[in-house]
């Protein structure tokens, strides 16, 4: 395989720095060399269509060397982006598990062929799997130093960038919760001067170290193109993150001399003499003038290194290179885990005959698992004592465990991003969203980053995780403290969800979540929280309720009404409205799913196969709810049982407004679902 040749003029060095040992030189050189033709290697599969992302690391290599040898190998903690092949070669990631990565090759280890080339992953190394989104992993990385923290370890992680993520909002949150907790994280942004096409000064208008620096946080900008200085600099602040003096922010300016991407083509934006000023500066020409004139190696010795490197990468490219595609069968394993922490459903052994309601069920079901499992923390807005949350859910907590239960910025994203960092760290988070309406700030992370991680790492990394989201209307909330956007979370696979209605079933559930080995959606109905017709007597500490098993409300032959959360009781109310007015009880089957994803999907059916006939009620709206799912299966797999066309019930389509008569023109009625319950029987 025929490589490019290495930049023959090589820029003079300015004044050198302290000096660095020989050796450190020579390693250094090594692994640039490596880093250099595996990208070269690279390019040759890019041009024959078997690479289909590819991001060239050329004018990064060397910072990214420089903080493998900085950091602790298989101690530290790496969160790296898309562009940091050297990076793995610095950490001594084996030339196989790279190109096997980049290539999607089966025995892929960092993911199975699921994740995109570039986004490397290994347990060894402690490297996390990555995904493709900007500025995602700096949350994740502060999750994981709280984890560290509260370990009391010294362990200290690592995370980058380049400058064009520094834009998006979860890079300031991040600055923000490292900076107040003082967490050993090691921000590196490799400012290379494009997002892409668009340059920075149409990006930040300050300094990044500056903002950085605005947080209260230590801040350094360094050559990264240039060892010695940059190592002599970083090496002592790199050790006091180690000895808990807080984080580090580094910006290390470095060039691109390559295009963005495979997907780009520089020359449409940039002029020559942009790019030749960019050649000029590459990392590794410098190298090798530094080790001639340090007379470290000969010229004879530099080809020789030269030549014996390209051999051995281009030998393991030609090897991964032969191996097929992976298994078909494979690509949808590893969403969710295998093991089954609660199979089966037990009777519940009461505490007591006094019912109780459903803010305290689940108060008592996560005092219970705290006091169980010591590697439970929690937090979220305002849900520290005094206040213990807008809801009282958590009132009492944070005396009964001290410093497991505590506020959390106002921001979404900081809230189940640092979750999924510190789950990965080993501990069990159980954090609260306020309200449904404010979850989407933190949907980046909820979409492309908890769910997705088990699978695309192939199950190496896992994030089981708890969160907490108070929902629903009828409370004269209005259109930003009322939505029920189940359906939204259960189009993404890697979450279950549960979305209990009344007391017994969410300590059950609560219960079972916080020992699943998977993330977890745990929806609550404000309406819910302490109505009479929810409370129940309390169900003693074993009791845990199975995901994805309905319950069965009340039997019936002639009708199967499937409900959830507030609308379970909303359909009891509508069928002693239609006994009232008929002047006896309708044969009607309640079916409670109590858990959105799994969903119980058998039950639905089993009933509707006797009673010919099926209606699905929810608070959601009808178009594109939940109950189109149902109603669907229905159709398709108890189609010969259907006496009757399958009905829904649900809101409109329609914000929901503040004023109680507007509210309860938009979301359903206990007459609504009377009104179809009624046709249906006469159907």
């Amino acid at each position: 395989m025929a490589v490019r040749k290495l930049p023959t003029e090589r820029p003079r060095p300015a004044a050198a720095g302290p000096g660095v040992k020989p050796e450190v030189y020579l390693k250094l050189y090594e692994k640039m060399l490596r880093a250099y033709f595996v990208e070269e290697q690279c390019r040759i599969f890019v041009r024959a269509g078997k690479c289909s992302f590819y991001a060239s690391a050329r004018g990064h290599e060397k910072v990214q060397i420089a903080m493998s040898m900085l950091l602790q190998r298989g101690k530290d903690w790496f969160f790296p982006y898309y562009r940091e092949k050297a990076l793995m070669v610095g950490l001594g990631m084996p030339l196989d598990q790279i190109f096997l990565g980049m290539l999607s090759r089966q025995g892929d280890t960092n993911s199975l062929g699921r994740n995109m080339s570039e986004h490397f992953s290994s347990r060894e190394l402690r490297v996390v799997s990555p995904t493709a989104c900007t500025g995602t992993e700096f949350l994740i990385a502060v999750g994981m130093a709280k984890a560290i923290v509260a370990d009391g370890r010294d362990d200290i992680v690592y995370v980058s960038g380049g400058e064009g993520s520094t834009s998006e909002g979860e890079f300031f949150e991040a600055l923000n919760k490292a900076q107040h907790d003082r967490l050993p994280v090691l921000f590196l942004i490799q400012n290379n001067g494009y997002a892409i096409s668009v340059p920075q000064e149409q990006q930040t208008h300050s300094r990044l170290d500056e903002v950085a620096r605005g947080f209260g946080m230590r801040s350094v900008r360094v050559d990264g193109t240039r060892f010695t200085e940059m190592y002599h600099t970083l090496r002592p602040l790199v050790e006091d993150v180690r000895r808990g003096q807080g984080p580090l922010f580094v910006e290390a300016m470095v060039v691109r001399i390559d295009s963005h991407s495979s997907s780009d083509d520089q020359t449409k934006y940039r002029d020559a003499k942009d790019m030749e000023e960019a050649r000029r500066k590459d990392p590794l020409a410098h190298t090798e003038l530094r080790i001639r004139e340090l007379r470290l190696l000969s010229d004879k010795e530099i080809e020789e290194w030269r030549a014996r490197v390209k051999t051995e990468v281009e030998e393991v490219a030609r090897r991964v290179d032969a191996l097929p595609y992976p298994d078909p069968s494979t690509a949808a394993a590893d969403i969710y885990s295998p093991d089954r922490v609660v199979v089966e459903e037990g009777e519940p052994a009461h505490l007591s005959d006094k019912p109780i309601t459903m803010v305290e069920a689940i108060n008592h079901g996560l005092s219970e698992e705290m006091q169980r499992n010591p590697k439970i923390v929690m937090w979220g807005e305002d849900i520290q004592d005094p206040k213990g949350g807008v809801f009282g859910v958590t009132r009492g907590l944070t005396e009964k465990f001290p410093g497991r239960v505590e506020n959390s910025p106002l921001a979404e994203a900081t809230i189940v991003g640092t979750a999924q960092g510190m789950a990965i760290g080993g501990y069990k988070p159980v954090v609260e969203i306020q309200f449904g309406d404010y979850s989407f700030p933190g949907y980046m992370q909820m979409r492309n980053e908890i769910p997705t991680l088990r699978w695309r790492s192939a199950s190496a990394w896992t994030c089981p995780m708890v969160v907490r989201v108070a929902v629903g209307g009828y409370i004269r909330g209005g259109p930003f403290h009322s939505q029920t956007p189940e359906t939204l979370y259960a189009h993404t696979p890697g979450w279950y969800l549960a979305y209990p209605s009344n007391a017994a079933d969410a300590k059950g559930l609560i219960k079972s979540a916080c020992r699943m080995d998977d993330p977890i959606l745990f929806f609550e109905h404000k309406g819910l929280y302490r109505q009479v017709y929810t409370k129940t007597p309390e169900p003693g500490p074993d009791y845990l309720i199975p995901f994805g098993k309905a319950r069965t409300v009340r039997r019936g032959d002639d009708l199967t009404v499937v409900a959830w959360g507030r609308t379970v009781h909303m359909v009891q109310q509508a069928l002693s409205q239609v006994a009232g007015e008929a002047g006896g009880e309708p044969s009607v089957e309640v079916i409670d799913l109590r858990t959105i994803v799994p969903m119980d999907i058998e039950a639905v059916l089993l009933s509707v196969s006797r009673t010919g006939k099926a209606i699905v009620a929810h608070e959601a709206p009808v178009f594109a709810g939940m109950g189109a799912e149902i109603a669907a299966r229905i159709a398709d797999q108890a189609f010969e049982s259907l006496d009757a066309p399958v009905r829904r019930v649900g809101a409109r389509d329609c914000f929901v407004p503040f004023a109680p008569n507007l509210e309860a023109a938009v979301l359903p009625g206990v007459e609504e679902i009377a009104r179809a319950i009624k046709e249906l029987l006469e159907y």
